[in-house]
């Protein structure tokens, strides 16, 4: 129950660090220092509550930097005729890209998605292949890793992504893919709609549960019933207007008309004022003209 009870405090401090950063869109290049660290901390949050291949890894450890800056790249290709049917573009990304932009604090590379297929809107990709700068789309899907460092620590980040990448896509049973899991507990917290289900109120009624009250016992401000007795009349609008009994409506059927064996409970004009008294307030402050309408001209 405490891991269940950390999961969802972890999870509504996520969810609200994201709304701040959604508010902060609205002011580009203003609060730059709050953005780098908005950002620093909705990464520290993001790992201690997501593992993207489980288990806590190790933060990379660089040498010092030796020799010129370098800029080294690597591609890894997706097997999607092996797994036609599996959504690996999902899985790399994740939802918002959150997937990728995690991969990419912990390996210190540059990632992205490139190739046939790397594109959510099919049409478009149609319309750029063979444009300049879009000649990735000729190849089969890839990902492509690539970084900035000295040679001999941009070496070791390469290599750390390609482990990490490689392992992303390696399939796995539904309903056993804890990434995937994992990955629409992150959508449900940026849409705001994370419960956790260990903290659910049950729907359902059991043999232990008990009903609350009925309302005719709860009485509100003023002392009446919420349900009235049903021989007091519902009355009518003309009657409240007024704010007396005399536009009480009549009985359906007379006292005298009444066929036998049909009880008939005459309305008494106390009970009528108690319940005139219930009219709205509106009609105390905004007085009938005396043409009978609520507002006077």
């Amino acid at each position: 129950m405490g891991d269940s009870n950390t999961t969802t405090s972890i999870a509504d401090y996520l969810a609200q660090l994201l709304k701040d950063k959604k508010q902060l869109a609205a002011f580009p290049s203003v609060f730059l220092h709050v953005e780098r660290l908005l950002d620093e901390e909705i990464n520290k949050v993001r790992s201690s509550l997501f593992q993207i291949n489980g288990g806590q890894k190790e933060p990379l450890s660089l040498p010092e930097p030796v020799g010129p800056t370098v800029t080294l790249s690597d591609k890894v290709y997706v097997p999607v005729k092996d797994h036609p049917e599996f959504n690996f573009v999902g899985r790399i990304l994740g939802p918002r890209g959150m997937t990728a932009k995690q991969l990419e604090q912990e390996t210190g590379c540059k990632i992205m998605v490139r190739g046939k297929g790397s594109m959510r809107d099919k049409k478009k990709e149609e319309q750029n292949r063979g444009k300049p700068n879009w000649e990735h789309l000729n190849e089969d899907l890839h990902v492509l890793i690539s970084v900035e460092d000295s040679e001999n620590r941009a070496k070791m980040k390469i290599q750390r992504a390609l482990e990490e990448i490689r392992k992303l896509l390696v399939p796995s049973a539904d309903g056993e893919d804890e990434l995937k899991k994992r990955q629409l507990m992150e959508l449900a917290i940026i849409n705001g709609t994370y419960r956790d289900s260990s903290r659910e109120v049950p729907r359902l009624l059991t043999p232990g549960m008990t009903l609350p009250s009925p309302l005719r016992t709860a009485t509100p401000l003023g002392g009446h019933p919420l349900i009235m007795p049903t021989r007091i009349p519902v009355p009518t609008t003309t009657a409240l207007l007024n704010g007396t009994s005399a536009g009480m409506p009549p009985p359906l059927i007379a006292a005298g008309d009444a066929p036998a064996g049909l009880m008939y409970a005459p309305y008494a004009a106390a009970e009528y004022a108690n319940y005139a008294a219930l009219s709205s307030p509106l009609l105390t402050e905004y007085p009938p003209d005396a043409t009978g309408g609520l507002f006077a001209r």
